[in-house]
């Protein structure tokens, strides 16, 4: 009986906390819709009074996103107001666009639905707007801030043929499930897209272009069959319009004087975008009680017509603002709309005129607002003109307008010595493509105690302000390369024969002629000959020797063992192919270091003195042994190493360069013998041809020799849970001096480190560049207790570290680089470095060095001039185009003939919504631009 009650009094329990949970779920959810209106019926409070102008065919761009991002340049914002006007004009009209509730077809409010993800690096990407919300459980998730509801979108346009780009997707993993669906026009632009990948990646997103007919005058954008959809941004462009009527008003804001005398009448003239003869009607919608203050009268018909607007009958107003809605239509013609101000005054009483703005206009640069066109009635024995007195914060106000609200402006008001003039200044400088209204109440009077007239001036800003030196101007068309698909290549470069080779992970080599005219591959020649010699392996480098010719090709490629996992400690070989196919293989090089996973044997570039430099991986995360990479470090891991061609002259080959991990013999490096006692590799001997060059690179994927001298390495920082050794007096290091302190203690689990530029100058000694390695006596990881906060805070850089050149943040993977040569966009990009960012960004990025030629210096330690002065992320909004959306870019070549470049799309974790390949950005000319170097000689590096 005691064990059936506890059943029941446990299942009483569950019942209560169940039916609790599903309160607090409906409570909660109501809350927020409290919150945040779900109101079906939001009116359209305060209008946007907007000069008419003849339309065009200009494209929009709207970026869906919350309030506090700041817009990207050339771009309008939509932060889920309600279907409204906003700043600006669109084709000649009022702009107006916004969001309505998919149940009633009114404008309902998002606003609240508007997201700012940390990645990726664009903004059009990173920001999104929730259009189905409705769709996220709450009892599944959690409270959903921001309004559950679904919304359709809507841009008011001429009838006629858009063509629209619309992305959608999140750059965060979220648990709630999306499935996004984009129909434009009822005609689906993308279906059933799920995002895929880790962070930030290109899989993440989605974007499509379509083409629709608008018949009704408004562009609609639903997710109609969608599971909350993530809108990020929308272009729209009229590619053909339906013929249209518009109106050229004489003038549409109108003062009428009741006691004075008026001209109470002005013409239209009214056009066709046919310039054909036709019937207009025009109309009119009033704003408030007072109506029918207008009337329209032909004036004359030609090609065109003209209307004569008669407002005579405003004299049986009384004194105020009134407002109307004139529209002109026409069988067969989109209908034109423009708004109209009245303003009724007495001589009797002061009265503003005009100000500086004009009532509808849009201003780029507003430090000042004045009425300074004032009628003041003279009063015999009084001072003519404004009572400075009565010119306050409060009379005289400014006003941000939002489609439920004015926000007050804080400002400067004041008057002048002559009493005729009455202006503002903006305490702070005004919201980009945004509405404003500038008012002056009753409260501004003139000496003799008479009140003002009100007044009332609307006007917009335009575009935010952007640096024009950190934008680029350079374009190019993204072009998939038939036949390479699902391949993974990781090295590309053009051959003295003019032809583009493009190794795979596998040791095979792909050669492809080029048509520098359109940029594609043909004639694809298959050389197996690392694979028939040495088996499958894990190629990364391949460069031309520098005496190779078209006529007697000689390469060098890189390569380790199969596979990125469980890899031998000393598996890095290096071998150089020749012959017309390069069908002949020498090993030059065998036993570089290896980690156990996917730093190994990277890129190689032959250098202004003719050696070949290579760029080795670390072993470790931080220097020592960690769970992660399971491995110590090694004499020659994470560094960048020389190899001096010549000196393998007299040497049998292979050449061994296995060291050894007896710190006694090393510290005892014999001077001339290219041995040490235990018969490992020395790379400390004059004589020894592989040397350490740069020390404390951790994982350089690839490098490049720049037209100044210098040599720039992008270099992967340390993923974070690493562990750094504990310093060792007398310690030899790279430059041939013995570590003598400070002491340094080892540190464990090392923070996520930031992903670094190398700058190496190849005047001055071997440097240290931050990640330590004890077989060389180098302990502290990069800039000390800064980068690693497990140090103590004493804890500085080492004596020999060179600085960075430039900081791409963390966990952004910088690989491939190459020197942009051509001048093409009038020599926007040359000298400049492209970089690609494998999985930060998915881009490549721009760097400009502060010289870009050689510059004599008297002192080398003051070499900074060579580091890098601006940068721009193709991900970003710098005014790159087709630099950005790539599926992990590995590595890049010019065909400096055209600028055109072809990049490695690498694809690493298979992601389903991408894919491996080789990608053309073929250039965008544009009139104006630097003719083609067509003199210059194809390479790589």
């Amino acid at each position: 009986m005691n064990g059936t009650n506890r059943f029941i009094r446990r299942c009483l329990l569950f019942l209560l906390f169940l039916t609790t949970a599903l309160l607090f779920v409906f409570f909660s959810e109501r809350i927020v819709q409290i919150a945040h209106p779900v109101n079906k019926n939001v009116a359209i409070l305060n209008r946007v009074f907007t000069l008419a102008s003849v339309p065009d065919a200009a494209s929009i761009k709207i970026n869906f996103q919350d309030g506090s991002t700041q817009v990207p340049s050339g771009w309008f914002a939509d932060i889920g107001e309600p279907f409204s006007s906003h700043a600006g004009s669109y084709q000649g009209a009022e702009l107006m666009y916004g969001w309505k509730s998919k149940e009633t077809g009114k404008p309902m409010s998002l606003e609240g639905n508007g997201r700012a993800r940390p990645e990726p690096e664009d903004v059009l990407l990173s920001t999104f707007i929730h259009m189905q919300a409705n769709d996220i459980s709450s009892l599944r998730y959690g409270r959903f801030n921001g309004v559950k509801a679904e919304g359709y979108w809507e841009l008011k346009v001429l009838n006629g043929v858009y063509k629209v780009m619309v992305a959608v997707g999140d750059g965060a993993v979220n648990k709630a499930d999306e499935v996004d669906c984009i129909n434009i026009e009822g005609v689906r632009a993308i279906s059933d897209f799920t995002p895929m990948g880790k962070l930030r990646s290109p899989g993440r997103f989605k974007s499509s272009e379509v083409t629709v007919n608008v018949n009704d005058g408004y562009l609609t954008v639903d997710a109609g069959g969608g599971i909350n959809t993530k809108i990020c941004y929308i272009q729209i462009e009229p590619v053909n319009l339906l013929p249209y009527v518009y109106m050229v008003p004489e003038k549409q804001s109108l003062l009428f004087k009741k006691n004075g005398v008026n001209s109470s009448s002005f013409s239209i003239g009214m056009h066709n975008s046919e310039n054909i003869k036709t019937k207009y009607t025009l109309t009119a919608v009033y704003t408030g009680s007072a109506k029918n203050w207008m009337s329209f009268t032909p004036a004359g018909v030609g090609g065109d017509s003209v209307y004569t607007l008669d407002y005579s009958e405003a004299k049986k107003l009384d004194e105020g603002i009134y407002y109307a809605d004139i529209t002109a239509s026409s069988p067969g013609f989109t209908a034109f709309t423009v708004n109209v101000q009245l303003r009724i005054v007495n001589d009797g009483k002061p009265y503003i005129i005009s100000s500086n703005l004009i009532n509808g206009s849009c201003a780029a640069s507003i430090i000042n607002i004045a009425a300074n066109n004032i009628f003041v009635p003279a009063v015999p024995g009084m001072k003519g003109g404004t009572n400075n007195t009565t010119i306050t914060g409060k009379t005289v106000r400014l006003f941000k307008v939002t489609y439920n609200r004015e926000e007050n402006v804080p400002g400067v008001v004041q008057g002048t010595g002559g009493g005729d003039a009455i202006s503002f200044s903006p305490a702070r400088p005004l919201e980009a493509n945004s509405n404003y209204k500038f008012i002056v109440t009753g409260g501004v009077k003139s000496y003799s105690g008479a009140s003002f007239f009100p007044y009332e001036c609307s006007f917009s800003t335009g575009g935010a302000a952007i640096d024009s030196g950190n934008i680029i101007n350079a374009s190019f068309t993204k072009i998939a390369m038939p036949g390479t698909q699902n391949k993974k290549y990781t090295s590309l470069l053009f051959g003295p024969d003019a032809k583009l080779y493009a190794l795979k992970i596998n040791g095979e080599i792909e050669r492809f002629n080029v048509d520098h005219t359109s940029g594609m591959l043909s004639g694809l020649k298959i050389i197996n000959t690392l694979i028939k010699k040495r088996g499958e392996s894990t190629a990364i480098g391949l460069t031309f020797d520098k005496a190779s010719t078209a006529q007697n090709l000689v390469a060098w490629v890189s390569y380790s063992s199969s596979g990125l996992s469980e890899a031998p400690m000393f598996d890095g070989k290096i071998s150089r192919l020749s012959g017309p196919e390069l069908e002949n293989e020498e090993q030059v090089i065998i036993n570089l270091p290896r980690s156990t996973r996917d730093h190994m044997v990277n890129s190689l570039v032959f250098g202004p003195d003719g050696a070949l430099y290579i760029s080795q991986g670390s072993n470790s995360s931080a220097g020592n042994f960690d769970k992660g990479w399971q491995r110590e470090e090694t004499l020659l891991a994470g560094a960048i190493l020389r190899l001096d061609v010549a000196k393998l002259t007299n040497i049998k080959l292979p050449l061994d360069v296995k060291t050894t991990s007896k710190q006694r013999l090393i510290n005892t490096a014999p001077a001339t013998i290219l041995t040490m006692a235990d018969g490992s590799y020395n790379p400390y001997s004059v004589n020894s041809p592989l040397t350490i060059y740069a020390s404390g690179i951790r994982n350089g994927y690839d490098m490049v020799w720049h037209s100044n001298g210098q040599l720039y390495v992008p270099a992967n920082g340390s993923g974070g849970g690493g562990n750094s050794p504990a310093s060792v007096n007398g310690t030899r290091r790279p430059d041939g001096t013995f570590y003598n302190g400070p002491t340094v203690v080892s540190t464990q689990n090392v923070p996520v480190q930031r992903d670094w530029l190398f700058r190496i100058n190849p005047a001055r000694n071997v440097g240290y560049y931050g990640h330590p390695n004890p077989l060389r006596g180098e302990y502290v990881i990069n800039r000390g207790y800064t980068d690693n906060p497990m140090y103590s805070q004493s804890v500085k850089t080492d004596i020999n570290y060179r600085k960075p050149a430039f900081d791409f943040g963390f966990n952004k993977s910088p690989n491939g680089v190459i020197e942009y040569k051509s001048n093409t966009f009038n020599g926007a990009l040359k000298g400049k470095l492209l970089v690609c960012r494998f999985s930060g960004g998915g881009d490549i990025m721009v760097l400009e060095p502060g010289a870009l030629s050689k510059v004599p210096l008297h002192d080398l330690n003051k070499d900074q001039i060579y580091d890098i002065v601006k940068s721009a992320g193709g991900s970003g909004n710098y005014g790159l185009h087709g630099m950005a959306g790539f599926a992990n870019p590995l590595d890049l070549v010019e065909d400096i003939t055209n600028g055109n470049i072809y990049l490695s799309e690498f694809n690493w974790n298979d992601n389903p919504n991408l894919i491996s390949q080789i990608t053309l950005l073929k250039v965008v000319q544009k009139s104006g631009d630097s003719p083609k170097n067509t003199s210059a000689t194809i390479s790589k590096r």
